[in-house]
């Protein structure tokens, strides 16, 4: 007999390490996230599989130009995702954002799906979405905290930032940024410093503030942002190669793997000096060869965004959402084109290209985090 109970999952609260969604199957199991995530898994279709790689905007679902509150209906039973990032434009007010994210919640419980990531970018200083629109306070910047090297005013910023996302309903922030500044660093990056264990010891403290405010933190963006050397619409060049990155950019997320940092977002930085032209967000050797292998992260990959230039120019729409899983990532951040992604994943499975058991991977690892920080509910598997 199969018993799940929910056990005292409140946002504003923070994450307790001991909540969990209990599994008792007679044999003695503990309450471990990912046993926890076999079973649901166990009970979703192929296509929730693939849907719940998926982290899009509304807009991807409502095939609105803009979306402040969700249409009548529930575009949730066509496309069971795993997440939605917002974006300026889906923000008015307090109460409309907080209507219009309650109303993503109860629309994704009532197609029976586990519950979504709702995520944005908040890293403070300009990058501050929900604060710029709502009017509220930034936090300062990465930039600012960088300078004053101190890992209280990091912790301070995670803590404010959750402070007002959480009651909005957000659970995932795009932020800390864990890129480290060369001394040719593109000017408007947001940083922390040019040194890495300055980087490190202050995303860590930023994490930590958002997670304890309910917020999930992420770090971003592997293999370091701060050595790109030329930036086009199209390509986003390091030349540095793994063994200097090793001894500098890679500080701080070799820190956040051996401290179990729940997600990282892999950008779409190219590696001259290991693969000439495959972006890091769909290459085997960075994710699986470097990420997950050498580093031995275990976590959530996030994609950077798939609809930007740098991977729309290399692939065909919704190849790169292939190519992304191939190479190792777990969620694939606003695909170009939800359906087509959705299709081509589907015919990739079909021809042998790419495997059920490698999305069944990757949608484990998705699930047992969210189990993990109490994100989800089980309407659907109490049925």
């Amino acid at each position: 007999m199969l018993i799940l109970a929910l056990c005292g999952c409140v946002w504003t609260s923070g994450f307790a390490e001991d909540t969990y969604v209990v599994v008792d199957d007679d044999d003695g199991h503990a309450p471990d996230p990912y046993y926890q995530a076999a079973v649901i898994l166990g009970r979703m279709s192929d296509y929730e599989k693939i849907c719940q790689l998926f982290l899009v905007t509304p807009e991807a679902l409502t095939g609105e130009k803009r979306t402040a509150a969700m249409p009548v209906g529930n575009v949730f039973a066509q496309y069971p995702v795993g997440g939605v990032m917002l974006f300026g434009q889906n923000i008015e007010s307090e109460a409309q954002l907080r209507q219009l994210t309650e109303q993503m919640r109860s629309q994704a419980a009532s197609a029976g799906l586990n519950p979504l990531f709702i995520a944005v970018d908040e890293e403070g200083g300009l990058v501050s979405r929900v604060a710029n629109k709502l009017g509220y306070e930034p936090a300062p910047s990465p930039n600012e905290i960088g300078k004053a090297r101190d890992e209280a005013m990091a912790y301070a910023a995670g803590q404010y930032i959750s402070g007002y996302l959480a009651p909005l309903g957000f659970n995932l922030c795009f932020a800390p940024p864990a890129d480290t500044a060369l001394d040719d660093y593109i000017e408007g990056m947001q940083m922390y410093s040019e040194d890495p264990v300055t980087v490190m010891r202050l995303a860590s403290a930023m994490a930590k503030g958002l997670r304890e405010g309910g917020v999930l933190p992420c770090y971003t963006h592997f293999p370091g942002r701060g050595s790109f050397e030329g930036v086009t619409l199209k390509k986003l060049s390091i030349s540095r190669t793994p063994k200097e990155m090793r001894a500098w950019e890679w500080i701080p997320f070799r820190d956040a793997v051996a401290n179990n940092i729940e997600m990282i977002m892999v950008s779409h930085g190219l590696m001259r000096m290991l693969e000439e032209d495959i972006p890091a967000s769909t290459s085997g050797r960075v994710i699986n060869g470097l990420l997950r292998g050498e580093m031995g992260y275990q976590g959530v990959v996030i994609t950077d965004s798939l609809r930007m230039n740098a991977v729309t120019s290399k692939y065909k729409t919704g190849q790169e959402c292939v190519a992304a899983l191939k190479a190792g990532a777990d969620i694939l951040l606003l695909p170009p084109d939800i359906q087509k992604g959705i299709q081509a994943i589907q015919t990739a499975i079909g021809q042998g290209e790419l495997s059920m058991a490698r999305v069944e991977e990757s949608v484990t690892r998705i699930l047992a985090l969210k189990i993990r920080m109490s994100v989800v509910t089980f309407e659907k598997n109490q049925r």
